[in-house]
């Protein structure tokens, strides 16, 4: 299944909780903002997400998390037609080999992913209205001599830490909005200048080159 067809699986089953919740007095995140908010003209949760760009993220792990958030964000690949906020992040991934073998060859990687983000408001100058940092494990095997698998694998792995972290910010977001539509005030916070991050140029711990996870030459990939 796509992660496309898979979201919209997923959003349907979020739908389908909201609607057996509300007569418990459950609000959907991504609701209105309540009588109040409506009546000052103030933009629903939803329209504020719709109002999100998402700046480019370097390296292919970065667009994969950029995807991710476009798609929850709800505006598609195209991004926000009129955006008033822009969402910067600065991802990071380190793996590590586990179940080394007496050769030093490993059988299982873990990754540890985090994504670093800030919130800016569009504008002169640009305000930074939120920030967090999320943070997502996964890991894949190796099987021996399956050096194809094992490519797979990771790309799969790497899928699932992009989409576990773009729905961590989209939610996180999301719920910042509705906290202070309910009347909570929000700290400015500073606008870093957030880093490019490769994921491929990280070693995993303990290991002099990443390539050796696989069993393969270095350079080899």
């Amino acid at each position: 299944m796509s992660e496309g067809a898979t979201l919209l699986a997923r959003r349907g089953v979020l739908l389908g909780a909201a609607g057996l919740l509300a007569g418990c007095g459950f609000r959907p995140l991504y609701g209105s903002n309540g009588a109040a908010a409506v009546a000052a003209g103030e933009p629903s949760v939803r329209e504020q997400l719709l109002s999100i760009r998402v700046a480019p993220i370097n390296e292919r792990f970065g667009q994969l998390i950029r995807r991710g958030l476009l798609l929850r964000l709800g505006t598609g690949i195209g991004g926000a037609r009129q955006p008033v906020y822009e969402l910067r992040v600065g991802p990071g991934v380190a793996a590590e080999g586990v179940g080394v073998q007496t050769d030093g060859a490993a059988t299982r990687v873990r990754y540890v992913a985090t994504a670093n983000w800030v919130l800016v408001r569009l504008g002169p100058p640009p305000e930074g209205v939120m920030s967090g940092q999320e943070r997502s494990i996964e890991a894949y095997n190796i099987p021996a001599n399956q050096f194809f698998a094992a490519d797979s694998s990771r790309e799969a792995a790497e899928q699932r830490l992009a989409a576990t972290l773009a729905d961590q910010v989209v939610m996180r977001i999301a719920a910042e909005f509705r906290r202070r539509a309910e009347g909570h005030a929000g700290e400015a916070v500073a606008v870093p200048v957030i880093p490019p991050v490769s994921p491929g140029d990280v070693v995993p711990q303990g290991l002099s080159d990443p390539t050796s996870l696989l069993g393969l030459p270095p350079g080899s990939r």
